[in-house]
């Protein structure tokens, strides 16, 4: 990104204000020790640059602890925050899965599996409403990397919904609301180990040891389920405009407007098909079985007479991190051999060659993770959740903490266009604040407030990530479904901003004064449903 002057000034006066703060005396003292984490949301917000945010807040918080001396901060910097972070087994463990999970996906996009899986699955109907539910359906198919639902969504479906008269902008606001708000909650995809990694962080920075059974990443997520309250109204939202075939707000004049017919050229019915969805099926089903059955059997469920509350509990055992790791990789090695012996004129390229490259695609994400990670060291070193935790705990009420946190995540994720880097400087700082004004302590049952910011952190990040117009998946998603990214975020907006304001109203508020979680979703849905069916306004009349 090319930086305007201004912008460069900033960069460097940050630094420079942080060195004249630190020689004053008692700087580590009060406010002063949120300064990092200021300074990254600042900058995030000004340069649009994650990287160079989260990398200046981790930087300028080793300047404090080092009492103005920068250049023992910047060695500091690398020794004591980030090659521990790279030492750290847990940490490298989610690093190395995401990349795995990277070149997995791209093995099954450059095979063609997943386009024959969507031909499969679609049938041959071509009205307005088959079309969006099958754009919606796929979405649901590829669950587990959401750019990689952009990519293929998009590219999948755009014959087909053109041939439907279903709109492009329709299309790309289908293919984005399907992206992240499913992969950040399935149980299986490249943001679970970084999700897990995070939450990690937050209870280290509360001073918890990970080895308590109750703080269980993975266990944790499952909790946190039910209080994904943005990403649920937001398909909800998406499944019904298709539905009820209604619209409104700038959406609807697209979906209107008469557009010259495309013509679709007929397609022979390819030989392969049958042997390119063995290859998608194949790697996927050994995916899904390794990781459930391995979390099992890795958690002693063996040993356990099955039940449901009793298989989470084993889950929450289990180490997930390996797990994900062995499943990922007997996934890619069948995607791979399926490929190379089953369907190999799908691209010139060697399988192997193309898996490298897929993990080559997660450096930029996984180094956001890393730097988010070495920030996160850098506040646990200035005890800055402790300050936070006395600031807030004179004032905010615990109930009001899933709310704000939400807000907080979601104007973050909107300035920036990172969902990752938010939940990167959100978690390590709301979970501490979290454990804190709940008061909980070793071997109790964490209070539901807790597992309500988790999920408000994380859907707070979509949520802001869905809204921006320089997302990576709102660019990748307009340019795969071939509309304008701003006519993208123009049409798609409205929407996004229903599902969030429904996600406050009617989930993190009630959520935080104990109102269960399934209770407030069919409230969320009832109201999702009345909003459009008279707001909305019929495009045409179809029939499935």
């Amino acid at each position: 990104m090319k930086l305007t002057k201004r912008r460069k000034w900033i960069i460097w006066g940050v630094p420079l204000a942080t060195f004249l703060w630190a020689v004053l005396p008692e700087s580590l003292q009060g406010p002063s020790v949120i300064w990092p984490s200021v300074v990254a949301i600042l900058l995030a917000f000004l340069t649009r640059d994650i990287y160079v945010s989260l990398f200046i807040g981790a930087f300028s918080g080793t300047v404090l602890l080092n009492d103005g001396n920068i250049f023992r901060a910047f060695t500091d910097l690398f020794a004591k925050h980030l090659v521990p972070v790279l030492a750290d087994p847990s940490k490298v463990s989610v690093i190395l899965f995401s990349f795995m999970m990277g070149g997995f996906v791209e093995v099954l996009n450059r095979s063609g599996s997943m386009h024959a899986l969507a031909q499969k699955f679609l049938g041959t109907g071509d009205s307005r409403k088959r079309a969006g539910l099958g754009a919606f359906g796929m979405g649901w198919l590829v669950f587990f990397d959401g750019l990689a639902n952009c990519m293929l969504v998009g590219k999948t479906m755009r014959a087909v919904t053109d041939r439907a008269g279903v709109s492009r902008e329709k299309l790309a606001f289908i293919v984005d609301s399907t992206a992240s708000p499913i992969a950040s909650f399935a149980l299986i995809s490249t943001w679970i180990a970084t999700e897990m990694g995070l939450i990690l962080a937050g209870f280290e920075n509360a001073g918890v040891t990970v080895s308590e059974p109750s703080i269980a990443p993975y266990k944790l997520l499952i909790q946190s389920l039910p209080y994904r309250f943005y990403n649920y109204f937001a398909l909800a939202i998406v499944f019904l405009t298709i539905w009820l075939g209604r619209e409104y707000g700038p959406m609807l004049a697209f979906e209107r407007k008469k557009r010259p017919a495309r013509p679709i050229r007929a397609q022979k019915k390819p030989t392969n098909a049958k042997r390119k969805l063995a290859v998608g099926l194949i790697p996927l089903l050994i995916l899904i079985c390794g990781v459930f059955g391995g979390l099992y059997v890795e958690g002693g469920g063996l040993n356990e007479k099955f039940s449901l509350s009793g298989a989470i509990q084993v889950f929450g055992r289990a180490r997930a991190d390996i797990v994900f790791i062995c499943a990922t990789a007997f996934a890619s090695v069948a995607a791979i051999i399926l490929t190379r012996f089953i369907s190999p004129e799908s691209s010139k390229e060697s399988p192997v060659q193309i898996f490298f490259e897929g993990m080559r695609h997660m450096f930029m994400p996984m180094l956001i993770l890393i730097f988010a990670f070495m920030l996160s060291n850098v506040i646990n070193d200035l005890r800055t959740a402790e300050w936070l935790v006395g600031f807030l705990g004179d004032w905010l009420p615990v109930a009001l903490l899933p709310a704000l946190v939400f807000l907080l995540s979601s104007v973050m994720s909107f300035s920036t266009g990172t969902s990752w880097g938010t939940m990167g400087i959100m978690m390590p700082l709301a979970i501490p604040v979290a454990v804190s004004l709940t008061g909980w302590e070793l071997g109790q049952e964490l209070n539901h407030v807790v597992i309500v910011t988790i999920g408000s952190v994380l859907t707070g990040a979509v949520f802001g990530d869905h809204c921006s117009p320089i997302s990576d998946t709102s660019i990748v998603s307009s340019f795969s479904s071939g509309c304008d990214p701003l006519d993208h975020v123009r049409t798609q907006m409205p929407y996004a901003l229903v599902a969030g304001g429904l996600a406050v109203i009617a989930g993190y508020l009630p959520a935080g004064l104990g109102v269960s979680a399934w209770l407030l979703l069919p409230v969320g849905f009832a109201a999702c449903w009345a909003w459009i069916r008279f707001k909305g306004k019929l495009v045409v009349r179809d029939k499935l």
